[in-house]
């Protein structure tokens, strides 16, 4: 998800530039394995063990919760077992109540994977735009430096020798930018 996030980011910007209106035979092109700078970069690792360690505490989260869940979902479907006929089991209004309340639990539950993943995506997000920002930075310069009219995404490149910058990208975002603040976003929850 992180790396795809970057990559797409990039795909546009490259895009972006090559629909400007420049000429392909007389320019020069230059080509950047995003996915390369977000992987091994100093600041991408960090940002993926950061990215990793919310993720594992939010499962963690999650599985605190389900698994009271699990537990009263056994112990409902034995009570049900139990019943000898339905009309047993509509006569006895405790175990309708106990199964109405594990459903809404069940669905409150959903509700809070619901609003984890997506505070995981934003936090991706928000981490892997300030990483980009700085890389585009570090592409326009060298682009300069080099008189290139094009800078392409690695990937969007079938066939050519157009020079590939991706390492030095890597060193110039190493000496620029190791870490950057990675913080679990919440989102307000309804009800």
């Amino acid at each position: 998800m992180f790396i795809r996030t970057f990559t797409r980011i990039a795909a546009g910007f490259a895009v972006a530039i090559a629909l400007a209106g420049v000429s392909f035979a007389q320019s020069t092109v230059l080509v950047v394995d995003t996915n390369k700078v977000l992987t091994e970069s100093l600041v991408g690792k960090h940002v993926a063990r950061q990215l990793e360690t919310i993720m594992s505490s939010a499962n963690s989260e999650i599985k605190a919760k389900r698994s009271p869940l699990e537990t009263k979902a056994k112990s409902l479907q034995a009570q049900i077992q139990s019943k000898t006929s339905m009309e047993e089991l509509r006569a006895d209004t405790s175990l309708q109540a106990q199964a109405k309340t594990l459903q809404t639990d069940q669905q409150k539950l959903q509700a809070e994977e619901y609003y984890t993943v997506n505070e995981l995506k934003i936090t991706e997000q928000k981490a892997v735009r300030q990483i980009t920002q700085r890389v585009a930075t570090i592409i326009e310069q060298i682009a300069k430096e080099r008189n290139a009219d094009v800078v392409l995404e690695k990937s969007l490149v079938i066939y050519g020798g157009p020079a590939d910058v991706t390492d030095i990208v890597i060193s110039r975002l190493n000496s620029q930018l190791t870490t950057v603040p990675v913080t679990r976003e919440r989102l307000p929850r309804k009800g």
